[in-house]
């Protein structure tokens, strides 16, 4: 079979929308407690074990650090989504970029017992010193590059969509330069023997159209099957992301005045907020239940693992 990983961002409404209307006086995480747990019930379905993206400052709430300890109960792994999910995160100097991955780092040790291994910038916003940090931090692998011909027309919409938020807050993607990264995984070589994967959120091949759960859930079944065809026939590894909000249903009355209206100007809504829970279901289960039958998925740590023992021999 061919291998693939299964991951998910946990951006909590809070982080979100952080000064765009949340009323964060009846803000409890019920999104972080709500989605974790849909997603845990669906892998344990198909049986797969995924790769959660955790932003370090939700576990300073003691009311989120029990079900992250489930996540690794039940055999997934806890990455590293930066301590505070800063949009502009490769604006950050060296030494700011460096306490986020730090922090970020240290309380998911501290509340999992376990080290990350692997790091995935805010937004996929990211420049070649992270890389250089999360190997200095022994890190196996980044997961942060988007290697799409349609990143220009991406940045321009996130900038556009979000006008009420500062000029940091409305980059998106990383350098230019990534739109022609390989989009396979890939090792960064490093100085005494430190090497790092890159895993690059998966495009098809040629056109290098999107392919994650947001992007299928805007474009329909049809367009994921074409699309996932051509990873096959090209034998493509499959790094497939999901967000947090993709396995919430807001319909319930915790969510209630939670969220800005969608017609607000200058506010990013993303379309799983108003889609029923439902109809996000229903897509999703079949499109893993369709990647299943040709893709064995791990977790990225142990994707990285086998990487470098593949294609390093020093490793």
């Amino acid at each position: 079979m061919l291998k693939g990983a299964i991951s998910i961002d946990i951006d909590t409404l809070n982080t979100h929308f952080k000064g765009q209307g949340l009323k964060k006086e009846n803000y409890d995480f019920s999104d972080f407690r709500q989605g974790i747990d849909n997603f845990l019930k669906l892998l344990a379905e198909f049986k797969i074990k995924a790769t959660f993206f955790i932003v370090g400052r939700d576990l300073l709430f003691p009311q989120n650090v029990e079900i992250v300890q489930k996540i690794i109960k039940d055999g997934h792994e806890v990455a590293n989504h930066s301590m505070n999910h800063i949009q502009g995160f490769r604006l950050l100097g060296e030494k700011e970029k460096g306490e986020e991955i730090r922090e970020g780092e240290m309380i998911i040790l501290e509340k999992t017992k376990k080290k990350p291994v692997g790091f995935r910038a805010p937004g996929w916003n990211i420049d070649d010193k992270v890389f250089e940090l999360l190997k200095l931090r022994n890190y196996l692998y980044d997961s942060s590059v988007f290697p799409s011909y349609f990143n220009p027309a991406l940045k321009f919409l996130h900038f556009t969509s979000m006008a009420n938020r500062s000029g940091a807050d409305r980059t998106t993607l990383g350098e230019m330069k990534y739109s022609f990264s390989p989009a396979a995984p890939y090792l960064f070589p490093g100085e005494n023997g430190k090497k790092l994967v890159e895993f690059p959120i998966s495009v098809t091949p040629v056109i290098r159209l999107p392919f994650f759960a947001t992007f299928s859930l805007k474009t329909g079944l049809k367009l994921f099957n074409v699309s996932y065809n051509l990873m096959k026939f090209w034998r493509r590894p499959i790094i497939f992301e999901f967000h947090l909000f993709d396995f919430i249903d807001f319909e319930k009355p915790e969510f209630k005045d939670q969220i800005p209206s969608k017609s607000e100007r200058g506010v990013y809504v993303p379309q799983s907020i108003h889609t029923p829970f439902n109809k996000k279901w229903d897509l999703f289960h079949k499109i893993i239940s369709i990647m299943a039958k040709d893709y064995k998925f791990e977790t990225m740590e142990n994707l990285a693992k086998d990487y470098l023992k593949r294609y390093d021999p020093a490793a």
